[in-house]
């Protein structure tokens, strides 16, 4: 059962209860009432944020995906054109190591 769905058989079950709202119990189960609504509405629209989110994180790794093809294409020495190749060094390298140094050098020289 969804939170919003929890909460308003919550409501319904202390409106049953025909609690006053003149009496100090009653000021105070109303005003966790309240309270409850307000987590509910901020729950739903953090998890209606996250979907959106991952959403357009999906979309950039796609995105991501389609420019490196586009921009490094078939960099496989054995042409298998495999994602998981036998020749894809890259768990060789360590967080920090220059991959590309050859090119950095020629950038500096120009």
């Amino acid at each position: 059962m969804a939170l919003s769905e929890e909460l308003a058989y919550l409501e319904g079950y202390i409106e049953g209860l025909e609690i006053s709202e003149d009496t100090k119990e009653g000021k105070a189960i109303m005003a966790i009432i309240d309270l409850l609504e307000e987590i509910v509405g901020e729950s739903v629209e953090m998890r209606e944020d996250i979907d959106d989110l991952n959403t357009l994180g999906e979309e950039l790794d796609e995105d991501l995906g389609q420019m490196e093809e586009f921009v490094f294409g078939d960099l496989c020495e054995c042409g298998c054109e495999d994602d998981e190749c036998c020749c894809d060094d890259d768990d060789d390298y360590e967080f920090g190591d220059i991959v590309y140094e050859e090119d950095d050098e020629e950038e500096e020289e120009e």
